[in-house]
């Protein structure tokens, strides 16, 4: 169901025929497939897909009620979480951060046509250097802490947040969202993948307006680009949530023809002389197309001639089969999809330990699960439910990377199959 529900908001075609096909499905089907439509972050674009077509009668009663009642428990969401983005706002502007509004409220209307169509669990704000230490300090004395600090990003909640909430619960103006202080989109240390700019600046923010609010986003060049390399980094991390293809493509449905805007999206990559984010537009751009008929802009077509003949196996023989797998380890599943990604990311990493390294901590990451049964079995001021779900939680993630592991090798000899006539030639980063 959930590819019907994807090739039925597609860009092309009148929708009505695919349409039809969500007719064949029962009430017990849309009540189990649901779950994952919530999941890719789709079942709200579809409801209103299916309003604007005035087709709502494929859709059993009870689902229908069930996806109005999830439209308007969101709508009160985005409202609240409007209030905090406004708060924070404020609260920047008066000490003096030099920040620029990234992603959520910045995609609307360029990305998404209403805010109340997509699930947004954060607020993010792309900080310069100097201003990082002074917005911390904003936002702890609103009341938030710091959970998380990598190399480019610093993520904070309300202290009395607990673990998002999926399905439904997810669209509750009580469900936890993060705050998150970017001072980039990469990190070459996390996927093991050499990839230097482009650089994103405060000094070249835009005033955008959102209904009432006014706040500062980047440039639209730079907004496509860091959804791009957002995509492309949950890519390699082996999960994407299907809404941000979805949104991507929306875009340029919106503005393939806008030559202005891909001249100054051409001159920012120019600028990087980064070869790889060529071809990182182009993968995201290709699988928006792939999955959602998205027109592709014409500058992009050189481009794409330049695409690894490997990577373009990839996504005609792999993309459907893995982006509806259970791909993330949190989610219990048996021989799932997810490792199959790693023949695409395989394309980016360089031969010898790297390699070998990549496959060892994606497909056996012993180290990572011993520390969590260690950290349980050191906690003896949990009580018994709750070290018993944590312990849960790593039976989950075991299952999940010893089948996933036996699924990709046993996919390993199709890939080299298919990859066959570029082995002869020598193009092949072999599996």
């Amino acid at each position: 169901m959930a590819e019907t529900v994807v090739d039925f908001l597609g860009f092309s075609g009148t929708g009505s025929d695919q349409a039809n096909q969500l007719g064949r499905f029962g009430d017990r089907e849309w009540k189990q497939g649901l779950q994952a439509l919530h999941d890719a972050g789709l079942s709200l674009y579809l409801l209103q897909r299916l309003k604007d077509i005035n087709r709502t009668d494929v859709l059993p009663t009870s689902i229908l009620s069930r996806l109005e009642e999830n439209l308007a428990t969101n709508r009160r969401r985005v409202a609240y979480l409007a209030q905090q983005f406004d708060f924070l706002n404020h609260k920047l502007n008066c000490a003096g951060v030099r920040y620029a509004v990234v992603k959520g409220f910045s995609l609307v209307p360029a990305f998404c046509p209403d805010a109340s169509l997509r699930h947004q669990s954060d607020l993010d704000y792309l900080v310069d250097d100097q201003s990082l230490p002074l917005a911390q300090t904003v936002l702890e004395d609103a009341g938030y802490s710091l959970q998380k600090r990598k190399r480019n990003e610093l993520v904070f909640l309300k202290p009395s947040a607990g673990m998002p909430l999926p399905g439904e619960a997810q669209f509750e103006a009580a469900s936890p969202y993060a705050v998150e202080l970017r001072r980039a989109f990469w990190d070459n240390d996390i996927h093991g993948v050499s990839f230097e700019g482009p650089e994103f600046s405060v000094d070249h923010v835009r005033t955008r307006q959102w209904q009432e609010l006014t706040f500062r986003g980047l440039p639209e060049e730079d907004m496509f680009l860091v959804q791009v390399i957002h995509a492309f980094n949950h890519i390699l991390t082996g999960w994407v949530r299907m809404s941000w293809l979805y949104e991507i493509a929306y875009f340029l449905n919106q503005r393939s023809t806008d030559e202005a805007l891909w001249e100054c999206v051409q001159r920012r990559v120019a600028a990087a002389d980064e070869p790889l984010l060529r071809e990182i537009i182009v993968v995201v751009a290709e699988l928006s197309r792939h999955f959602y008929r998205a027109p592709i802009p014409s500058m992009f077509t050189s481009w794409s001639d330049e695409l690894r003949p490997s990577v373009r196996i990839w996504i005609q023989n792999y993309a459907w089969t893995w982006v509806f797998a259970k791909n993330r380890v949190d989610q219990f599943s048996l021989f799932s999809a997810a490792p199959v990604v790693l023949f695409l990311h395989q394309q980016y990493v360089s031969e010898g330990d790297a390699r070998r390294h990549l496959l060892r901590t994606r497909l056996l990451p012993w180290e990572q699960l011993f520390r969590r049964a260690r950290s349980i079995k050191a906690n003896s001021s949990a009580n018994a439910g709750s070290r018993g779900r944590q312990l849960e939680r790593v039976l989950i993630r075991l299952t999940f990377h010893l089948t996933g592991g036996l699924r990709y090798l046993w996919e390993v000899p199709h890939w080299r199959k298919l990859n066959k006539p570029l082995a002869a030639l020598g193009t092949l980063n072999e599996a």
